[in-house]
């Protein structure tokens, strides 16, 4: 009970900095009032404090976001565009609501992938949080994306902590999900990077690159 308090108030403080203006207050810390004083805790249930959980670091650091105030942006109306560059078979268990499958450093030969608002705040992640994504992340930001950040502790930490995810498995009538290998009647071998309307998909390469819409009756 206490962990789910305290996740809670963490969450509430967190979505309404992510309303405000850009410009916030660097050293806001929310207060979080408890009904009554509990007579004994129960250490067991009380969350790990680690470097990046909860609400640190916040929407002010300059080159990572925590996993709360991730969480927070993404059911508000503040969500940024999310990159997971795991390999599609890590993606295919699991990845971050609306985030894009791009392996590795691919996303550098794929600038079609990123918004025409350089502003636009864009999250980058793998399962550990490794030195890749804060090159990415740096990449990013060298390329006039002053809002790009790398998820603190990775999709690892994310799921530790009974954060929301998106299934990589097949949808509906679908026989494909993200990051199933494919090959297509030449032969050519790929991995989905994502499934689209209509038994389409969008297909990844092994140089890194991607193909597609390629329709479902195309692939085996």
């Amino acid at each position: 009970m206490i962990r789910d308090r305290l996740k809670a108030a963490a969450r509430t403080a967190a979505l309404k900095l992510f309303k405000m203006e850009k410009q916030m207050e660097p050293h806001l810390q929310p207060n979080v009032k408890l009904d009554h004083a509990p007579e004994s805790i129960d250490a067991s249930v009380i969350p790990r404090v680690v470097d990046g959980s909860g609400d640190t670091p916040g929407p002010n650091h300059k080159e990572d976001i925590g996993r709360t105030m991730l969480s927070a942006a993404i059911i508000s109306s503040a969500g940024p565009l999310l990159i997971d560059h795991r390999p599609p078979a890590e993606c295919a268990g699991g990845l971050l609501p609306g985030a894009i499958c791009v392996p590795g450093l691919g996303l550098k030969g794929r600038p079609d992938l990123l918004p025409a608002d350089k502003s636009t705040r864009v999250v980058v992640y793998d399962q550990l949080g490794s030195d890749e994504s804060v090159e990415l992340a740096a990449w990013l930001r060298a390329q006039g994306y002053a809002n790009a950040r790398r998820l603190k502790g990775g999709y690892a930490e994310w799921i530790e902590h009974d954060e929301p995810i998106v299934s990589g498995k097949p949808g509906d009538g679908a026989r494909f999900g993200i990051g199933d290998p494919v090959q297509r009647a030449d032969g050519s071998r790929y991995w989905v990077q994502e499934a689209l309307p209509g038994a389409r998909y969008r297909l990844w390469t092994a140089e890194g690159g991607s193909v597609g819409p390629v329709a479902e009756m195309e692939l085996s």
